[in-house]
C-alpha cells in the first residue's frame, strides 16, 4: 500500500469537492478538466487497527516503523493527475468515506478562498485543516495539514496542491473517486 498515493488521492478529492457547503458563496473556479499537482509529506505511524498490530511480530513492527521513518525522510515526488470538476462537485457537500466518524466544517468561504476543518472522532481520532485559494478561475492552490492519533508517533500529513484549468471538455477523464492517474503519467 502506498500511503503517499492514498493521501494524495484524499487531498485531490478535497480540492475537487471543497467548494461545496451551505454557504451561498462558493469558490470561483471554472468547470472542466484540471491538472492537479500535489506534494505530500508524512511522518509518524498511520493508525492501524489493533487486530492488525496484534498479528505482527515485534520484528515486523520494527521493520514497519523503520520503513515508515525512511519513507518520511525521502523528498516526496510531485504527483500529477487530471480531475474533472463538474457543477455537481461544486454543489454537493463534501463527502467522506468515514462520514459517520468524521465531520467537515467550512470555516470560511469567499470567491477566492476557502478553509475547511475536519474532525474524526471514531476509532481513529484526528483533525486537520484544508485551505484552498483560487487567485483566478483557472488556478488554485491548496494546503493540507492533518493529524491522526496521539503521542509522539501520531501520523501527520502535510501537503501542497496546485491546480490549473486545462479546458471545459473533460474528454475521456473519468470523474470517479479512484485516482490511478500516476500509473498512466509518464515518469521523467
Amino acid at each position: 500500500m502506498n500511503i503517499c498515493k492514498i493521501t494524495a488521492a484524499a487531498a485531490l478529492a478535497l480540492v475537487t469537492l471543497s467548494a461545496a457547503g451551505a454557504n451561498a458563496e462558493r469558490l470561483n473556479v471554472k468547470l472542466g478538466l484540471w491538472e492537479m499537482t500535489s506534494i505530500i509529506r508524512f511522518s509518524g505511524v498511520p493508525p492501524l487497527p489493533k487486530d492488525v498490530l496484534d498479528k505482527m511480530t515485534p520484528q515486523q513492527r520494527a521493520k514497519m516503523l523503520a520503513d515508515l521513518k525512511a519513507a518520511a525522510a525521502e523528498e516526496p515526488e510531485p504527483e500529477v493527475s487530471s480531475e474533472c470538476i463538474t457543477q455537481e462537485d461544486l454543489d454537493k457537500p463534501f463527502h467522506s468515506s468515514n462520514a459517520e466518524d468524521c465531520t467537515q466544517t467550512i470555516v470560511r468561504t469567499t470567491r477566492t478562498s476557502q478553509e475547511i476543518r475536519m474532525v474524526c472522532s471514531g476509532k481513529t481520532k484526528g483533525s486537520g485543516l484544508f485551505k484552498v485559494t483560487t487567485p483566478t478561475p483557472e488556478t488554485m492552490n491548496g494546503l493540507l495539514d492533518l493529524k491522526a492519533g496521539d503521542g509522539p508517533d501520531a501520523f501527520t500529513i502535510k501537503g501542497t496542491i496546485k491546480g490549473r484549468w486545462l479546458g471545459a471538455d473533460c474528454g475521456d477523464e473519468d470523474d470517479s473517486d479512484d485516482v490511478d492517474d500516476d500509473e498512466e503519467t509518464p515518469q521523467q
